[in-house]
């Protein structure tokens, strides 16, 4: 068990299509990050062993304790009402791992620390689908049970489909440059038994993704 799972913070999921993976493939290496919602810290400290900069933004004082460990400061407080500290253009990345789902206002904030990002810059997140196959099922069963875990956890306040993402970013005034999305295993998970599911995923992404996975531009 890792020190993260131990103190139930998210640990890092290193599987090739997870979508902590794909999170760290499209910061890149030696970018400035600013880490919105950065928990214990579990993404930067693969992202500064890639040669980044983390500047994180976390609400729980216990798990940004952790997180100054490796990021170069961690403002506490709610991401949406606490000031920001930042000039224009500060970042390369403002990174939103598993974070507007449960913001108040998604749309808002993102437009917000728009201003942050270097004119080449880039907002990166992961979302879940709230179209996934699961949910069609159990909607036609009349079930929609909130859960500790999963697309409907109960603190999840926002759920997006494809579409719905897309048009909330760019209302925010971002572009979309690349949309990738998980399909994860419960059992069995191997990289081949990966490789299928996503190559499934393909055929229909609104259907099979489990967690959207997005980068986009400022518009």
């Amino acid at each position: 068990m890792t020190a993260d799972a131990e103190h139930g913070y998210v640990p890092l999921n290193e599987h090739a299509h997870s979508g902590h993976a794909k999170l760290l493939a499209l910061v890149g290496r030696g970018k400035r990050v600013l880490d919105v919602g950065c928990s214990s810290g579990y993404l930067a400290r693969p992202l500064v062993a890639r040669g980044c900069t983390v500047v994180g933004l976390e609400l729980d004082p216990a798990a940004a304790a952790e997180a100054r460990e490796v990021c170069e400061e961690v403002l506490v407080g709610d991401v949406e009402s606490m000031e920001l500290p930042f000039e224009p253009g500060s970042f390369d990345v403002v990174l939103c791992g598993d974070l507007v789902e449960h913001l108040r206002d998604p749309e808002a904030f993102l437009a917000r620390v728009r201003p942050f990002l270097k004119a080449d810059g880039r907002l990166v997140l992961t979302t879940p689908n709230v179209a996934n196959w699961a949910m069609r099922l159990g909607l036609l069963a009349g079930r929609w049970t909130y859960t500790e875990r999963g697309i409907l956890d109960r603190t999840h306040t926002y759920l997006f489909t494809r579409s719905t993402l897309v048009e909330m970013l760019e209302r925010a005034g971002f572009r979309v440059v690349e949309l990738d999305f998980t399909v994860p295993l419960p059992v069995a998970r191997t990289p081949t038994t990966e490789r299928v599911a996503h190559a499934i995923g393909r055929l229909r992404p609104p259907l099979f993704a489990y967690q959207f996975v997005a980068a986009a531009t400022p518009a």
